[in-house]
């Protein structure tokens, strides 16, 4: 799938589902892995340069809106081989960073 290495994952995408832009910080759990800055625009799709076999454990996202930056409530994991992300509007004012789950299932 993707140009995923021999032994790696996917590389993160994080859709920005919300009017507005955003940015934000994806997190990895090892130090051998760095962490990645993004920004997103309103409706596009921010892709990782590359992953490696690195597992993710956090992905922050501010929201650039009218009324100021605001913090959307970030993705935790222990630790995720999981490669699509969204940032999504949950009410006024109040953004998420949730998993996309693919309708087709891996084997």
């Amino acid at each position: 799938m993707g140009n995923r290495g021999p032994n790696g994952y996917d590389p993160v995408q994080i859709s920005n589902s919300t009017s507005y832009n955003a940015f934000g910080r994806v997190e990895y759990a090892s130090i051998f892995c760095s962490n990645d800055s993004y920004s997103v625009q309103s409706n596009q799709t921010w892709r990782a340069s590359s992953r490696g076999v690195c597992l993710l454990t956090k992905i922050t996202a501010t929201v650039v809106t009218p009324s100021g930056n605001i913090e959307a409530e970030p993705y935790t994991s222990s630790g995720t081989s999981y490669s699509q992300f969204a940032i999504i509007q949950v009410g006024a004012n109040r953004f998420q960073v949730t998993r996309v789950v693919s309708a087709k299932r891996r084997k």
